[in-house]
C-alpha cells in the first residue's frame, strides 16, 4: 500500500508530493498528460517570493522582470503603475510546473505521466485509486490520496467535496510580433473588452516584441473569452500593441475563484485550484497554491506517523490553510464582486478617483500581488469616497477611522 498518492502533476501537486517525499512518506503522483506544463493553462505571471517557496533557482524559468502596469479604462484613460522595482516576474510556465514535479521526483516520489485518475473510492483502511493509461488500467491502494487535479476536480467530486464558487474562462496566446514597453503589462477593463474580470498583454522578453496576450471573463458574459482574445486584434486600444503577430501557442484555461468551506475529509484533501485557492482579484493561484501545500504535506506527513487520518485530523490542513489565507480571499471576492458590476461609465468615474498624485503613490509602495487587501485598506482609509463603488460589505471588513 502506498502512503499517498497525489492526483494532478501542476506546482502544487508537485509541492506536496516534494514535501511529503523529503520526510521519507511513499508518494505516487499522477499526470494525466504526456508531459508536464503543457498545455499551458496561465499566464505565468509571479511575485518574486514564489521562489522563496520552491526549492529552484528563479534563473532557470526566468523570462522577463515587470516593473510596473498601464491599466486602461474602457474610454482609453491610463492610470500608471510603477513601483519602483522587480514587482512580478514572468516565467516558462510550463517549465516552472515541470520543475516543481522534477524536484519531487528527486526527493523520491515516484511521478508517472500519461495517467490518469479515473475512479476511487474509500473504505475503513485506505483509498482504493483506479489509473488508466493507454495500455490498460491498474489499481492503487493507498492510504489517503491529494486532489491537485484543477479547476473540475475529479477527486472532489469522488469524495462529495465542493467545488469553487465561480470559474472565470480564460484564452489567451503567447504571441510574437508585439511593441510592449518590456517592463510593463498592459491590462484593458469594460464591458466591452473584457465583462466581468479583464484582459492584458505581459512582454515575455527584453524587447517587448514577444508576451502573453489573453483576457478572462465572467462566465456569465454574452460571448466566449475566446472572442473577446480575438477581438483584442481589432480594438484600437489594444491593437495598437499587436504589430505583426505570430501565435506561438494557445493559452486556454479557468480560473476557480470563492473560498470552499470544506478542502479535506477522511483521508482526502483538495489543494490548489482544486480547492479554488486562487487569489479572486488578480486569478493568481500558484503561490497560494504552494503556501497551502506546505500546510497539507505538515498534517498529512503527521496524520501518517499517527496512524490517524480522520476527517477530523485531516480539518487541520483547513484551518490552517483558511488562517493564513482566508482572509486575504474572502477580501478578494468581496473586491472582485463589487468590480464585476460596475458599469464602463461607473469604472471611469473610478479612474476620475485613482488619477491622484498621492492615490498612485499609495498604491505604488502598497501594491501586492498576492496581498491586495494590504492595498485595498490603506486606499480606502486614503480615498473614503471609493466605498461608493466597493459598497457597504468592505465596510464591514475595513475602518477608515
Amino acid at each position: 500500500m502506498r502512503d499517498v498518492v497525489v492526483v494532478g502533476g501542476g506546482p502544487v501537486g508537485g509541492q506536496v508530493a516534494r514535501l511529503l517525499a523529503s520526510e521519507g512518506v511513499d508518494v505516487l503522483l499522477v499526470e494525466e498528460h504526456a508531459r508536464v506544463g503543457e498545455p499551458v493553462q496561465c499566464a505565468g505571471l509571479f511575485s518574486p517570493r514564489i521562489f522563496d517557496l520552491v526549492d529552484f533557482a528563479r534563473d532557470e524559468v526566468w523570462m522577463n522582470d515587470i516593473r510596473g502596469a498601464n491599466v486602461r479604462s474602457p474610454k482609453g484613460r491610463v492610470v500608471s503603475l510603477e513601483g519602483g522595482k522587480t514587482m512580478a516576474v514572468a516565467v516558462d510556465r510550463g517549465g516552472f510546473d515541470r520543475r516543481c514535479v522534477e524536484r519531487a521526483a528527486t526527493a523520491g516520489a515516484e511521478v508517472r505521466t500519461g495517467v490518469r485518475a479515473v475512479e476511487a473510492s474509500r473504505d475503513a483502511t485506505g483509498v482504493t485509486v483506479r489509473l488508466r493509461n493507454g495500455g490498460g488500467s491498474e489499481t492503487v491502494r493507498a492510504r489517503a490520496v491529494v486532489g491537485a487535479d484543477g479547476v473540475q476536480s475529479q477527486v472532489a467530486r469522488w469524495f462529495d467535496l465542493p467545488h469553487a464558487k465561480e470559474i472565470v474562462p480564460c484564452y489567451g496566446a503567447q504571441v510574437e510580433g508585439l511593441a510592449l514597453d518590456a517592463t510593463r503589462v498592459e491590462m484593458f477593463v469594460g464591458q466591452e473588452q473584457a465583462p466581468g474580470f479583464f484582459s492584458w498583454m505581459i512582454p515575455t522578453d527584453a524587447r517587448g516584441h514577444t508576451g502573453k496576450v489573453e483576457v478572462g471573463v465572467s462566465w456569465k458574459a454574452p460571448h466566449s473569452a475566446k472572442h473577446y482574445y480575438e477581438r483584442m486584434y481589432r480594438d484600437p486600444q489594444s491593437a495598437r500593441f499587436i504589430v505583426d503577430p505570430l501565435v506561438c501557442y494557445e493559452i486556454c484555461g479557468c480560473i476557480p475563484l470563492g473560498p470552499i468551506r470544506k478542502t479535506s475529509g477522511e483521508r482526502v484533501a483538495l489543494v490548489g485550484d482544486a480547492a479554488a485557492q486562487a487569489k479572486p482579484t488578480s486569478g493568481g493561484g500558484v503561490y497560494t497554491g504552494l503556501k497551502c501545500a506546505a500546510h497539507l504535506a505538515d498534517v498529512l506527513a503527521a496524520g501518517l506517523e499517527e496512524d490517524d487520518l480522520s476527517a477530523a485530523r485531516m480539518a487541520e490542513y483547513h484551518e490552517r490553510w483558511t488562517d493564513e489565507l482566508g482572509f486575504e480571499l474572502a477580501v478578494g471576492m468581496r473586491l472582485r464582486r463589487a468590480f464585476m458590476h460596475l458599469t464602463d461609465e461607473q469604472v471611469e468615474r473610478l479612474f476620475d478617483v485613482l488619477d491622484d498624485r498621492e492615490i498612485l503613490e499609495t498604491v505604488n509602495v502598497m501594491g501586492d500581488i498576492d496581498y491586495p487587501s494590504r492595498l485595498a485598506k490603506a486606499l480606502l482609509r486614503k480615498a473614503p469616497q471609493l466605498f461608493q463603488f466597493s459598497g457597504p460589505v468592505m465596510k464591514s471588513l475595513f475602518s477608515v477611522a
